[in-house]
């Protein structure tokens, strides 16, 4: 098959068992050996589980005494170019080119060498944030912010691969706040483990964040009393209608910040008998269907629409892109309502309070809250605990009332 761009999107795996389910390209200036191997996700449409691949025979030449007697040996190999979503079809032909030249002149394709292994922290962190950028990672915002504000200026012009575990303890200490300093020694971890990935530090390289002590953090428990519930939601309603609602969906769904912020309109559900919206690229990982109940149906009714956006929830100055963020209105929310101690995760975390008060089971709150780790959920069960205590003393304070003080030498016991 000739391939083109479009063929190679429209291919999609047939079911077939290893390199059976290779498609080879004949076209003019393609070598042979080349094609696209589909894996068994790969859809119509979608490049994200194809690769451009390359086959070819390596001769290898006997030695020894007997050399002269024995046939050169010849295998088969499949070497992957990359994935078709990062290579254009263009490209992956010309490194199939470069690969089979180097098999004809040397018996075996020479890796590229562009990328050096001198490579510093601060060029590398642009490429990181990129790739962090192309797989969808929600934290890509928290990640610049914490990679320019701490790692870079401490470790900025250090060779990475010279980086050691006493830098990193160093970066760690410096930064006062400890879940800080424990978020930014995570998020280096990470960058040293896609740098291995990428090929900027040698190939099984030790990561320098292994073993460096972090600061022990405590569960945040703070959620909201009915009092300070109908504070809060007195102090917002001076602020726009898409704020309020904003606030009045963490509430009554639980969902997360980010999640809120980049639903789209194709994606609420409100007509169906069932009202709901769909949430893909969850923090887990999961998709998931958030059903509505009817106060939350009428805020979504209650929305603008505007023409020029998908998202429920637009950026007032980028086209097609939505809100953000809205500090600017939450601070002023809470210090009208004196609540200045209260985090927006905080409503996520009282919707659940809310959930365990009404007696439901802690494994429904942790698939509504969409914990991936049941621990998560633990907390509510100690508010569980409190709302069962509160019932079996109003319980208590009805018996006694009836019958009398329970009192065990008050009562008369009969022979």
């Amino acid at each position: 098959m000739d391939l083109t761009t479009a063929r190679v999107k429209a291919l999609k795996y047939s079911g077939g068992a290893s390199r059976k389910d290779i498609v080879w390209d004949s076209a003019n200036g393609s070598p042979s050996g080349f094609g696209v191997r589909c894996y068994d996700d790969a859809k119509a449409g979608s490049l994200d589980s194809k690769s451009f691949v390359f086959q070819y025979r390596k001769r290898t030449q006997p030695s020894g005494p007997e050399a002269k007697t024995k046939a050169i040996r010849s295998a088969v190999r499949l070497t992957v170019i990359g994935r078709c979503k990062d290579l254009t079809l263009g490209d992956a032909r010309a490194e199939a080119n470069r690969i089979s030249v180097a098999v004809r002149q040397e018996g075996e394709p020479a890796r590229p060498t562009d990328i050096p292994l001198d490579v510093t922290l601060a060029a590398y962190a642009p490429v990181f944030l990129e790739e962090m950028q192309k797989r969808e990672k929600r934290t890509v915002d928290a990640m610049t912010r914490r990679l320019y504000k701490h790692i870079v200026p401490a470790l900025g012009d250090h060779t990475l691969k010279l980086i050691k575990r006493a830098d990193i303890h160093r970066l760690h200490g410096s930064i006062e706040a400890p879940v800080e300093a424990n978020r930014v020694v995570g998020l280096t971890s990470a960058l040293f483990l896609w740098a291995e990935r990428m090929g900027y530090v040698p190939e099984n390289h030790p990561n320098p964040c292994r073993g460096v002590e972090k600061y022990p953090e405590k569960s945040r428990t703070r959620f909201l009393t009915d009092e300070e519930l109908e504070r809060l939601t007195n102090s917002m309603k001076e602020e726009p209608r898409h704020i309020q609602a904003l606030i009045w969906l963490y509430l009554l769904t639980g969902a997360r910040k980010s999640e809120l912020l980049s639903l789209r309109w194709e994606d609420v559900h409100l007509d169906s008998p069932e009202p709901s919206f769909y949430l893909g690229h969850t923090k887990n990982g999961r998709d998931m269907h958030v059903q509505l109940s009817e106060p939350a149906v009428r805020l979504f009714n209650q929305i603008e629409r505007h023409a020029h956006s998908p998202f429920c929830f637009p950026s007032p100055v980028r086209t097609m892109r939505p809100l953000q963020d809205f500090r600017r209105y939450w601070r002023r929310i809470r210090e009208r309502a004196d609540l200045t101690d209260v985090r927006l995760h905080d409503l996520r975390r009282t919707c659940g309070t809310k959930l365990a008060e009404a007696g439901v089971p802690l494994h429904t709150i942790s698939k509504v809250l969409n914990h991936s780790d049941s621990a998560v959920t633990e907390i509510y069960a100690r508010i569980s605990d409190n709302v069962q205590k509160k019932a079996l003393d109003a319980l208590a304070e009805n018996l006694e009332a009836t019958l009398g003080e329970v009192d065990l030498f008050k009562i008369e016991i009969v022979a």
